[in-house]
């Protein structure tokens, strides 16, 4: 597989994620802190901010291990599916 084909199964897992994870509770609770008065905060519009913030954080925490990867020498194709496990591991722990 190349990158970039990697890529699209990364944002897939975290999409995926942002839609079972523990985490979405939580974050559709806490609305009032992050949701801008402008929006109304009817239940589809809490639900597609909160899981688009918990895919957003699960892309950026299941990257850490691929930087530390990519930066100790591996090289892009090794990073891009540390990344996906990452990912994939997130996800199952949001399913389990």
């Amino acid at each position: 597989m190349t990158p970039q084909n990697l890529f699209v199964v990364v944002v897939g897992l975290c999409l995926m994620n942002g839609l079972v994870s523990p985490v979405l509770p939580v974050m559709m609770a806490l609305h009032p802190v992050w949701l801008p008065e402008m929006l109304p905060p009817t239940n589809e519009i809490v639900f597609y901010g909160a899981s688009l913030m918990v895919s957003t954080g699960t892309l950026l925490l299941a990257g850490l291990p691929a930087a530390l990867l990519e930066r100790l020498g591996a090289g892009l194709t090794q990073a891009m599916l540390a990344w996906a496990a990452g990912a994939g591991l997130l996800l199952l722990l949001g399913l389990a």
